[in-house]
C-alpha cells in the first residue's frame, strides 16, 4: 500500500540512485584492472589473484545493477515495472538513456558469465569478448550522465573526468606497450670467417723445390 509518507520519502528511488552509482564505479574499476592485467603493469606473480578480483568486481557490479533495476521497478513514483527495466526502449521516461543502462547491465552479465565458460570458448574468443567492456563503460557513462539528479552540470563533468581519465590512460598504455609474451627475434650471429690455408714461406719453398 502506497502512503503519503512513502511518496514523500521515495526510499526505492534513493536506493536505485545509490546502487546505480556503485554499479558504474565497480564496472570502471573492473575495466581498469582488466587493462592493467593485459599490460602486465601489476607484474606477473599476482596475475591469478588479480584475475579473481576482476571476476568478483564484475559480478558485484552486476549485483548492484540488479538492485538498481529492482528498486526502479518497485518505485511507487516512477512506476517503471520490471518489463521497462529489462527490455531496452520500454521505459516510459527518457527511453533512450534508460535503454543505455539496460544494455550496460546485459553486457555486464555476459562478461561475468564469460569467466565460467572461458575454457570452453577458448582464450582468444574470451579476450575478444572482453572488448565489450569498453562499450559497457561508454554506454553506462552516457546513462549515468543523462538520467537521475546526481550527475548534472558541473558534477557530471567532474564525475566523467574522474572515471574516464584512468581508463583512457590505460588504453593508451595498452596500445603503446608491447603485447604480453612478445619477444624480440633473437639476433643471428654472423657466420665465422672461412679458415685460411696460407702456408708459411719456408713451407711454400719446400713444396716448390723437388726432393
Amino acid at each position: 500500500m502506497i502512503t503519503a509518507a512513502t511518496t514523500a520519502v521515495p526510499v526505492t528511488w534513493l536506493l536505485a540512485r545509490a546502487a546505480g552509482l556503485v554499479a558504474f564505479a565497480l564496472l570502471t574499476v573492473a575495466l581498469m584492472l582488466g587493462l592493467a592485467l593485459s599490460t602486465r603493469l601489476l607484474g606477473n606473480k599476482r596475475g591469478k589473484m588479480l584475475l579473481g578480483w576482476h571476476q568478483t568486481l564484475m559480478w558485484t557490479g552486476f549485483a548492484m545493477v540488479v538492485l538498481h533495476g529492482t528498486a526502479l521497478a518497485l518505485d511507487p513514483v516512477m512506476r517503471f515495472g520490471f518489463v521497462a527495466v529489462l527490455v531496452p526502449g520500454m521505459a516510459p521516461w527518457r527511453a533512450v538513456p534508460v535503454a543505455a543502462g539496460i544494455v550496460t547491465g546485459w553486457i555486464m552479465l555476459a562478461l561475468a558469465v564469460s569467466f565460467h565458460v572461458r575454457r570452453r570458448i577458448g582464450q582468444r574468443p574470451w579476450r575478444l569478448m572482453h572488448y565489450a567492456s569498453f562499450a559497457a563503460f561508454s554506454v553506462g557513462l552516457y546513462h549515468a550522465l543523462n538520467v537521475g539528479t546526481d550527475l548534472v552540470a558541473t558534477r557530471g563533468l567532474i564525475f566523467a573526468g574522474i572515471m574516464s581519465a584512468p581508463v583512457v590512460w590505460l588504453v593508451v598504455a595498452r596500445i603503446l606497450m608491447p603485447r604480453p609474451g612478445a619477444r624480440k627475434a633473437p639476433s643471428v650471429p654472423a657466420p665465422p670467417a672461412p679458415a685460411t690455408t696460407e702456408q708459411h714461406p719456408s713451407e711454400e719453398r719446400q713444396t716448390l723445390v723437388p726432393a
